[in-house]
């Protein structure tokens, strides 16, 4: 799959402050949907939501046809721009979900790309002066990331051809294309395969 990985030495440790899932939208995989359902037992619709392609820049993720357009499904948010599965201890957000967080959270405050077969890593700007974790504990181990790497690229690509099935139904009328139906059909998807 991949020789290894390149990173950069920088001292690293997550303080949980929450402070960037409240800065960013986070799309999920079926992978990560499962894993949240599975952990919780809970409605998955009172957990994800579903964001308009035509509002973003475009992302990795692949493009579900619905309803009214194409869409991205993400974490839901709270009105104060906070994570659904954020909490408040004390004057802090903690992560409720942090051992079963969805896969991309798990690079930051890094980014990555691939080259020649080499995954590489690097601190993405807008992280630094903003992340508190950057500089704190020790020397930052990037393993944790790497197979993050393997995982994320697996499940995508999985992901990709379930929507793709989806959206061929969609396009053939032979399924309803609203966010509960494609739930469904995800989680029969997910649950059919394990």
């Amino acid at each position: 799959m991949y020789r290894g990985y390149i990173a950069p030495k920088i001292y690293f440790k997550c303080t949980l402050c929450g402070e960037c899932c409240k800065r960013y939208w986070i799309p999920i995989t079926h992978v990560d949907l499962l894993r949240i359902y599975k952990k919780l037992n809970i409605d998955p619709l009172s957990f994800i939501t579903f964001f308009r392609k035509d509002l973003t820049t475009g992302w990795d993720y692949p493009e579900i046809l619905l309803e009214d357009g194409e869409y991205y499904m993400i974490l839901s948010k709270r009105p104060d721009g906070s994570c659904i599965f954020n909490r408040y201890v004390g004057d802090r957000l903690i992560c409720k979900i942090h051992e079963i967080k969805p896969l991309v959270c798990r690079f930051y405050p890094f980014i990555y790309w691939i080259d020649d077969d080499i995954v590489k890593f690097e601190v993405l700007d807008k992280a630094v002066g903003f992340c508190p974790g950057l500089g704190q504990g020790p020397p930052h181990d990037f393993e944790v990331e790497y197979r993050a790497v393997i995982e994320i690229r697996k499940a995508k690509e999985e992901y990709r051809r379930l929507v793709e099935r989806w959206n061929k139904l969609v396009e053939r009328g032979v399924v309803d294309p609203s966010p509960e139906r494609f739930i469904r059909f995800l989680l029969n998807a997910c649950l059919d395969e394990v």
